[in-house]
């Protein structure tokens, strides 16, 4: 291969063929559905504060205090998987969340 020859394009793959491969669709389907509280709940939180009487502010804010601890722990939760593996992260959590409420 000389310097100035241009690499071969890589090949085009559609969500088609990647859904289509053994085990994906029922894999994203559960990951889907096992994530469905996560992103409800802020909903959940705003038609709560909305109906007890509250200003929708207010559920805005409640519900942005509900995500702050995700926004700031999972950045260096991934790190310490990248570096460490998932067990060693997710086994003490784990044994942390068998003890009792936080």
């Amino acid at each position: 291969m000389s310097p100035t020859a241009l690499p071969a394009p890589a090949p085009c793959t559609t969500y088609g063929a990647v859904l289509g491969s053994p085990y994906v669709a029922r894999l994203v389907g559960g990951t889907l559905t096992g994530r469905l509280p996560n992103g409800m709940a802020p909903v959940a939180i705003l038609v709560w504060a909305t109906a007890s009487g509250g200003s929708s502010a207010f559920g805005g804010l409640l519900s942005a205090l509900y995500g702050l601890p995700s926004a700031l722990t999972h950045p260096v939760k991934g790190r310490l998987m990248d570096r460490g593996g998932h067990s060693t992260v997710h086994l003490p959590a784990g044994a942390r969340r068998r003890l009792g409420p936080t």
